[in-house]
Formats: structure tokens, C-alpha cells, sequence
């Protein structure tokens, strides 16, 4: 399985995790609702920013075009909370660029996009 690239850095700001639900819920006619587990794993989303280079940008996009078929293939993702590498997934294939406005330094761009893991 591929891998995300190394280069770039994940901007923490912004990110969270999400997990789908597991569980089933029933509404009882005397109030108290019924639940229960009907999956034993579920889909994590995580909203994500990197930062390239504007040369590393352009290496993304063709790993995101090429590698990972536009985003509906898997990879191997590192977790920066528990520093394990994940099977994962850009959502929907989609992502948004912003290029960052040079200033004093190079451009750079900041790439986001939700990505889709397993919790376990």
C-alpha cells in the first residue's frame, strides 16, 4: 500500500477527529430509548491542513492523481496523536489548495481535505 508523502507539515490547527457511529438507536414509547452496538469499528473523519512548498505542492497533486487514483485509493497515514500509521483516505477525493501570499519568504500552499480512517 502507498504511503503519504513525508515531505510537508500537517498544520494542527484545526485539527479533530469524528467518529461515525457504532450504534443503533430506538425511541421507546415510554421514554427511555434503546441503543446498542451494531458495528464493532467505524470510520474516523479528520479534517487536515499540510503545508508544501510550492515545488512539494506540485509532487502532491501528482501522488494524489497517480498513486492514490485522485483520492479513492487507500494509504498509509501516520497519526499524530498515537504516532501509528493508519490505513486512510481522502473523502470524497476532494481537497482545496490556498496559496499563501510570499511576504518575505517563498509561497507556499496549504492543502486541506478530510481524510477517513478505521478507529481501531
Amino acid at each position: 500500500m502507498p504511503s503519504y508523502p513525508a515531505y510537508g507539515e500537517l498544520l494542527l490547527d484545526g485539527y479533530s477527529e469524528t467518529p461515525a457511529s457504532a450504534v443503533d438507536r430506538t425511541d421507546m414509547d415510554d421514554g427511555l430509548a434503546k441503543q446498542g452496538q451494531v458495528r464493532s469499528r467505524a470510520l474516523v473523519s479528520r479534517p487536515v491542513t499540510y503545508r508544501y512548498s510550492s515545488a512539494q505542492f506540485i509532487t502532491w497533486k501528482t501522488w494524489f492523481r497517480d498513486t492514490v487514483a485522485r483520492g479513492a485509493s487507500w494509504f498509509d497515514w501516520d497519526d499524530p496523536l498515537t504516532d501509528a500509521t493508519k490505513s486512510a483516505r481522502i473523502q470524497r477525493g476532494d481537497y482545496t489548495a490556498r496559496a499563501n501570499a510570499p511576504g518575505d519568504g517563498p509561497l507556499t500552499w496549504d492543502v486541506s481535505f478530510t481524510l477517513e480512517t478505521w478507529d481501531d
